[in-house]
């Protein structure tokens, strides 16, 4: 997609990633994503140490308004997709995959064996959108005892883990 540049994030940008998640999360029905937590978005602090970290991208217009972000966490001595949602206005034109790219180079970069993450099964722009960038499910055997906690508290806030599954990335491929 053009005019879309994907860009280590800016303390500036931290402001709009609020909105961008409670967008993405209306998505979601409430049996998938359910009340109680549609309208919970990502603490501040874990925000500001992403960025200092350099692990928080955002998807910018030409304008500079950012309008998609992904988020990295080290689980289980992986790279970790934590979050990535883009405003459903500017879905279906390529900025997920970006974000998505711009993660597994990060990654790789660092020298990172796997990129996991936690997706819904069920849902075409979920597994399926992971599946054409090459993720795969991963077997419970594989699931390291991180991620298993991640499993843990996404039951406890109240999602269908049933619905949920682990993907990865090998990235020495």
């Amino acid at each position: 997609m053009t005019g879309i540049n994907i860009e280590l994030a800016g303390s500036e940008h931290l402001s709009a990633i609020p909105t961008i998640e409670l967008a993405a999360a209306a998505m979601f029905s409430e049996a998938d994503l359910p009340v109680e937590i549609r309208y919970l978005v990502t603490e501040e602090d874990l925000l500001h140490r992403a960025q200092r970290d350099a692990r928080l991208w955002v998807a910018l217009t030409e304008e500079r308004i950012p309008v998609g972000f992904a988020m990295a966490e080290i689980v289980d001595g992986s790279a970790h997709l934590d979050e990535m949602d883009v405003m459903p206005d500017y879905g279906r034109r390529g900025i997920g995959t970006k974000l998505i790219n711009t993660l597994i180079n990060w990654a790789r970069s660092a020298d990172y064996p796997l990129l996991t993450l936690i997706t819904f099964r069920h849902l075409p722009w979920n597994a399926p959108f992971y599946e054409q960038l090459g993720f795969v499910s991963m077997d419970s055997s594989e699931v390291g005892e991180e991620l298993a906690d991640l499993l843990a508290e996404e039951s406890n806030a109240g999602i269908d883990i049933s619905k949920r599954i682990c993907m990865k990335l090998d990235l020495a491929q």
